[in-house]
């Protein structure tokens, strides 16, 4: 058993109330149900409201007391159940009502709560419609939500009458069974029925018809006291009408969720609504929870990532995204701040958007939208890619106004070989699931690895070019450097000391505190190393597709030359010979044709000198071998080995006892 926490301490008797005077049952089913509430919760409630709904300025996430009232409502009546020893009923409803402005703001909930989704706000993506007491109590699917399991007038007068009649005849002539009376009873107290039920009505119906045909029926006996107390003919006919409208919304289920199946498959998704010429990816963990730290030098790259800093980056995120969108680049090819002039636009260095954001319980997951050059890239790397987020954490305000926007900014996600982040703990940028899986290749097909290898060699040349360019880069500038060495620090300590207490300086610097790169800076050392790992990447997916193709030539070898051998072609002392001119056909087919065109039956027959199609020798012991093996290999005893034996091979058997 599950040990309960302390929220779910049992509610003590004095606190197990039902009901309330002031609230009439139902009243916080929805927003608006005039719901009562002391006058310190409410100010709570007004205070709450307030504050949420200045930090968040969509429509979708914006509350009405109504609403708080609802679920205070429900939380103070859930005290009565369980509650967390040392809170007052006040204080639990007030817990539930933050627990659901934290869902209405940033999506986050436990997998438990899920009591309140009805009352999110129209446009809230977790919102769900409240369904009634009567559809939870009979389990009507939403699909049947149009359908009325009221049984007709004439289905209750028939049911009645059934039970007034059996209750007047003796008990050697009264008919229906148990659940016959119990259903008569439902009919005519006209009780709502459940989809199941109207079908067990339908199945009784369409058995029971010939009962009419009975002896008794003129008389009222059993089987008229039974069809009419599932209804009688008025019954029969309500019920095949509403099987009918549930086998209609069935089909119409049906054919929705094949055409979101269709959807699912297809390349772009419809939930997002992007540009013209993107394509949806593969979501990805962009940020884990946790510090980074460089393993340069052991130091830490920005502040510790949490939860509330994924949080608020999320929410400035989707209430800015069309103004500040959130591009996929390329080593952070167009950053103001990596350290020299931002990538001009004819680079062509975005690789995309990112179309939506989402906390999860490891971290920060991503989902792109790849223009064509992004899906090359990313196509190309064959899973050796990884993502580097760029985000500002501090105040942060907008272009438009300079009005502050939060505290917490995603201002990009780079795709690159070298994450500062472990490479296990946030997830592979990839378009193929099955690549994705670069640590068990052992299941990739012998296609997969081609491809998987000749990605690896592409992202090697693309590498050391890079490399050999940094290096010709670094030497052609190395005396222009030094020629101009004592200019350049004069220069700039004077600039310095002239800019040092200017207003925009100091914000300059301020800003580059705030701005963090998750990826390593690219030096030599790094593209150096991170080429050796490739190439022993490379070294080892070679081997597995060397091993795979020599096992699959194998086999193929086994199969032509047995073929042979069954046809009669060859002896079974030409068998390694045959082997070895197989392996050799392409360079010299004339050695293979020699024995592949013999025909059929050239060689010595087997059969008459008593050897099977192998060219083993047949005789009582060979054939007592055989069933051993045959016995281990199925884990069966000797006899049944025996049997199954003598039923696949008869011929062999035959052979051995003269059969």
């Amino acid at each position: 058993m599950a040990k309960r926490t302390k929220a779910q301490t049992p509610a003590p008797k004095k606190d197990r109330i039902t009901g309330s005077k002031k609230n009439p049952k139902g009243s916080a089913s929805g927003s608006r149900g005039g719901i009562k509430i002391s006058d310190r919760a409410q100010k709570a409630l007004e205070n709450l409201r307030d504050k949420h709904n200045d930090r968040y300025n969509a429509k979708s996430k914006q509350v009405d007391l109504g609403t708080l009232k609802a679920v205070f409502r429900r939380g103070a009546g859930a005290f009565s159940v369980s509650h967390r020893p040392g809170m007052d009923r006040t204080q639990w409803g007030i817990a539930r009502v933050k627990a659901f402005l934290k869902l209405v703001g940033t999506g986050e909930r436990k997998k438990a709560y899920d009591t309140d989704l009805d009352l999110l706000p129209k446009g809230h993506p977790q919102r769900t419609e409240a369904k009634s007491e009567l559809s939870s109590a009979l389990s009507v699917p939403d699909k049947y939500s149009h359908i009325d399991f009221t049984p007709p007038k004439g289905a209750q007068e028939a049911a009645k009458r059934a039970l007034e009649v059996r209750a007047d005849k003796p008990s050697s002539q009264r008919g229906m069974t148990p659940v016959g009376i119990a259903r008569a009873r439902d009919l005519m107290n006209g009780e709502t029925l459940s989809p199941e039920t109207v079908k067990r009505m339908l199945n009784y119906f369409t058995r029971h018809e010939v009962d009419k045909q009975g002896s008794t029926w003129d008389e009222q006996g059993k089987g008229w006291q039974a069809w009419n107390g599932w209804g009688g003919d008025a019954g029969f006919a309500w019920a095949r009408k509403v099987v009918k409208q549930m086998n209609a919304a069935d089909d119409k289920a049906q054919a929705l969720r094949a055409y979101g199946e269709a959807v699912m498959l297809s390349e772009a998704s419809p939930t997002y609504d992007i540009p013209e010429g993107l394509t949806i990816g593969k979501p990805f963990k962009t940020l884990a929870l946790g510090q980074v730290s460089s393993r340069m030098n052991g130091e830490a790259i920005g502040k510790e990532i949490n939860r509330d800093l994924l949080e608020e980056m999320i929410r400035v995120y989707r209430e800015r995204r069309e103004a500040d969108p959130v591009i996929i680049d390329w080593q952070h090819a167009t950053s103001p701040f990596q350290g020299g002039h931002p990538a001009p636009p004819e680079s062509g260095s975005a690789l995309g958007l990112i179309v939506d954001l989402e906390l999860r319980e490891d971290g920060l997951y991503a989902t792109p939208a790849y223009n064509e050059r992004g899906l090359d890239v990313v196509k190309s790397a064959g899973g050796i890619l990884w993502s580097s987020p760029e985000f500002l954490n501090g105040e942060v305000f907008s272009r438009d106004g300079g009005s502050k926007v939060g505290d917490a900014q995603l201002l990009a996600i780079t795709l690159t070989p070298r994450p500062a982040q472990s490479n296990d703990k946030i997830g592979r940028v990839t378009l193929n699931e099955r690549l994705a899986e670069m640590d068990n290749i052992e299941e990739l097909s012998v296609e997969e690895l081609r491809q998987l290898l000749i990605a690896k060699d592409e992202m090697v040349k693309e590498l050391e070019q890079k490399m050999k360019d940094m290096m010709e880069e670094s030497e052609s500038s190395m005396m222009e450097k030094e020629d101009d060495k004592e200019e350049k620090m004069t220069e700039d300590e004077e600039k310095e000391t002239k800019m040092a207490h200017t207003p925009d300086h100091e914000e300059k610097k301020e800003e580059e505190k705030k701005d963090y790169k998750m990826s390593e800076t690219l030096t030599e050392n790094t593209l150096l190393s991170e080429v050796q790992a490739l190439r022993e990447n490379n070294a080892k997916l070679s081997e597995r597709l060397e091993a795979i193709e020599a096992e699959k030539r194998e086999v193929e070898r086994r199969e032509a030359v047995n073929t042979l051998l069954n046809e009669g072609k060859i002896q079974p002392s030409e068998v390694e010979v045959a082997g070895k001119a197989w392996e050799l056909r392409e360079l010299q087919g004339e050695f293979w044709q020699m024995f592949s065109e013999r025909p059929s039956n050239s060689a010595v027959p087997l059969v008459e000198v008593g050897h099977g199609a192998s060219g083993q020798e047949i005789n009582k012991a060979t054939l007592d071998q055989e069933v051993r093996n045959l016995a281990a290999e199925k884990s069966v005893s000797y006899s049944e080995a025996l049997h199954l034996f003598r039923e696949s091979n008869r011929d062999y058997y035959n052979k051995v006892f003269g059969g």
